[in-house]
């Protein structure tokens, strides 16, 4: 009996897996992301919803969109919104949509920061200032989203130009825009499980 209870014990796994809920108000476009992995991170494995929702997802070069229809997507639903980047999603609806997302904690993941124009977001289900979720601030400008228009908040090496060294701060699955004026670089979160 005593090698059955050692052997319980000492299994133990370091998956953490939750949901999130973020509303799309009706008639607005929110700036989102997926904050949690979720099988391959299709748009059509991710976000389960009914009609009055389209993503518009940022390539670096252009727009690609997915369209909900009758509580299927009809199209854009192969695209991958992994945790660490970010879309647009339009309500077209009279209603509020309420989007859960549902998977695991992607510990142990980076995300890449190009030179130019990217949207990016916490690769953890994480709110906070960015210099708290330990961005790697540069030569470079954030945009936010406040639901009806942009904020802008300025680095240059290395420093918020705020004038009080204070970065935006994001909600959780909240995503953003980056327009790095300097090299691609690495946004490394530092996570520890107790």
């Amino acid at each position: 009996m005593a090698a059955g209870g050692s052997l319980f014990a000492q299994t133990t796994s370091k998956n953490i897996v939750g949901y999130v809920n973020k509303t799309v108000p009706k008639g607005k476009l929110a700036l989102i992301a997926n904050p949690l992995n979720n099988g391959g991170n299709k748009v059509s494995d991710v976000i389960k919803i009914s009609d009055d929702l389209t993503l518009f997802h940022f390539t670096g070069s252009g727009w690609v969109s997915s369209l909900s229809l009758g509580g299927d997507w009809i199209e854009g639903g192969d695209v991958v919104i992994a945790p660490g980047g970010g879309f647009f999603a339009s309500n077209t609806g009279a209603s509020d949509v309420k989007i859960t997302f549902v998977g695991e904690v992607a510990v142990g993941t980076d995300v890449a920061i190009p030179a130019g124009i990217s949207i990016r977001s916490s690769v953890l289900p994480q709110a906070g200032k960015l210099e708290t979720l330990e961005y790697p601030v540069g030569d470079e400008t954030i945009y936010t989203w406040t639901g009806s228009q942009f904020a802008g908040a300025g680095a240059l090496g290395g420093e918020w130009l705020d004038g009080a060294g204070n970065s935006p701060a994001v909600a959780v699955a909240d995503a953003f825009f980056v327009i790095n004026d300097g090299a691609a670089k690495t946004w490394k979160r530092t996570f520890t499980i107790n």
